[in-house]
């Protein structure tokens, strides 16, 4: 099993330099045009940093915003924004030391005083931001007070001790906190765009990151095209001049444009996989995608015996085996490469056969009043795409077998901002979720669960899980802080509304000439990527 281990956060992460981030070419010769097309699932919900939810647009704005550290190409989580910082002995007080030598895209520098403008705007319940409790959960200082509205923004334990030096203040430690601010929400922002243009600072001709990239051409749900900045503080170790991304839900596509040569890299179509691991073995990589997917009911909708017979109904080792060709089944919420989550187990039920957790879900359902004659008609939702579908179909069957035809289930097939639409209103059945790490600790995970989070959007509300939550996330001793979480899943278990299904893993196609992909997490950076020039015998 692939496990992501946690950067030391002493000083040899600290003394990451551009030479090393340089140093991934290895003298190889890259090819004379570094630009790359790109399969994307679709437009981005916004382009502020502070109000991002959905993957696509995290994955959107990492070109163009850098944080105080990130995920490299190697797994390790290095200085960005930051060049190094360090920690008190109590754990409660960071300093974190900002590049001298970074700038704006419009050419001013980067301040420590546009780290505390956003991050006091994501905090703000005026904002309404999707994870306005983000820093709530990294115990920043009057963190908790400012989201319930008992303090104001500016009460924010974080500090300009001067342009180049921030000041965190916590209220418990947090060992994990550089991996935390390491995610798109919590990049500077520029307060005086926002005051110039309000929300239109996000359009493409007023939009100013500090990353390595510019959004030079954006067309809804057609392309978005990121133009290399020159004078970006690394630049010499930037190598990709153009990435374009073409908007496609169709999988199909980018496998074709993949073998005809216009991408570098694709997803495979469940249905291709065996053909292209006898023909390309040497491209194709089940990559981890950081995420775990599980069933979420609505809870005003499906009672509680309805929600576990439906989940006992679902074979996930027959849909990860064979209709989908990839992902990791589970019954429990905890990634295997996230950290304190060590101690966590399967569900008692998940070694048996299907047919003794068909029965049981037989039972439960006629408990609930659900039986052939008078079956359960219930509705997914999701996004319109072929392999959905397909997934669809195959849940359909195994639900109507299973039960012996107590369940009928029906689709909602949708465009994702449609579908986007109906999250926030509980306007569904139920939907096949899915939710990302943005750094590699099970609070990650199991923050979007509390009851305050905007995420969870009060579809389960437990005081018992948020307090064993609150606990693990400021405990220093880590087997006391496994325990804890162990004791948070198994009431996530047995109370709410969400089963756990798999571990997705992404089926990538990747042609070797793409260099800087990683390939052990689906979280990648195209600023590590390059093309090498396959027509020079050192490279083949």
């Amino acid at each position: 099993m692939f496990k992501l281990s946690l950067s030391a956060l002493g000083a040899s992460l600290m003394l990451l330099t551009q030479a090393t981030l340089a140093s991934e070419i290895n003298g190889a010769k890259l090819a004379p045009q570094q630009e790359l097309r790109v399969a994307f699932p679709a437009s981005p919900d916004t382009l502020d940093p502070n109000y991002l939810k959905y993957s696509a647009d995290f994955r959107t704005l990492r070109p163009v915003f850098d944080t105080i550290s990130r995920l490299n190409s190697e797994g390790k989580y290095v200085p960005v924004a930051a060049q190094s910082w360090q920690v008190s002995e109590d754990g409660l007080t960071w300093t974190f030391y900002l590049r001298k030598e970074a700038k704006w895209q419009d050419g001013k520098p980067v301040t420590a005083q546009d780290f505390v403008y956003s991050w006091q705007r994501l905090t703000d319940p005026n904002t309404a931001a999707p994870f306005g409790d983000y820093l709530v959960n990294a115990n920043i200082l009057n963190g908790k007070e400012i989201y319930a509205r008992e303090l104001p923004p500016s009460a924010l334990g974080v500090k300009a001790l001067d342009a180049y030096t921030l000041e965190v203040k916590l209220t418990a430690p947090v060992a994990w906190l550089p991996e935390m601010l390491s995610t798109p929400i919590t990049a500077p922002i520029r307060q005086d765009l926002i005051e110039k243009y309000g929300e239109q600072w996000t359009k493409v001709e007023h939009l100013v990151g500090n990353g390595p990239y510019k959004i030079s051409s954006y067309q809804f749900n057609e392309q978005m095209t990121y133009t290399k900045w020159d004078d970006y503080w690394d630049a010499t170790n930037v190598h990709l001049t153009q990435i374009r991304h073409d908007y496609t839900k169709d999988t199909n596509v980018s496998y074709m444009r993949y073998l005809s040569g216009e991408y570098l890299f694709s997803e495979i179509p469940s249905q291709y996989l065996e053909k292209v691991q006898q023909e390309r073995p040497q491209e194709v990589y089940k990559v981890l995608a950081g995420r775990t997917s599980y069933l979420a009911f609505n809870p005003f909708r499906i009672e509680p015996r309805v929600r576990q017979a439906l989940s006992l109904l679902t074979d996930r080792k027959l849909l990860t085996s064979q209709v989908l060709k990839a992902h990791i089944p589970t019954s429990a919420f905890a990634f295997p490469y996230l950290a304190d989550l060590e101690i966590i187990e399967q569900q008692d039920w998940f070694k048996n056969s299907q047919s003794t957790n068909n029965a049981q879900a037989r039972e439960l359902l006629k408990e609930a009043g659900y039986t052939p004659e008078n079956p359960l008609v219930i509705t997914l939702s999701q996004p319109i795409s072929n392999e959905n579908n397909k997934l669809y179909v195959a849940v359909a069957n195994l639900w109507k077998t299973g039960s012996q035809g107590a369940v009928i289930l029906k689709q909602e097939a949708l465009e994702p901002v449609a579908l986007y639409a109906k999250y926030p209103k509980l306007d569904y059945d139920f939907i096949f979720a899915t939710y990302g790490m943005d750094y590699p600790q099970a609070s990650t995970f199991y923050n979007i669960f509390l009851s305050y989070s905007p995420i969870n959007n009060k579809r389960w509300q437990n005081p018992q899980f948020d307090q064993l939550l609150h606990q693990a996330n400021t405990t220093i001793a880590k087997e006391q802080r496994q325990q804890l979480y162990a004791q948070a899943h198994e009431l996530l278990i047995k109370d709410s509304p969400f089963e756990p299904l798999w571990y997705p893993e992404n089926l990538i196609l990747k042609k070797p000439e793409l260099g800087g992909y990683y390939t052990g997490l689906a979280l990648n950076y195209y600023r590590d990527m390059y093309i090498l020039d396959l027509n020079t015998e050192k490279n083949r």
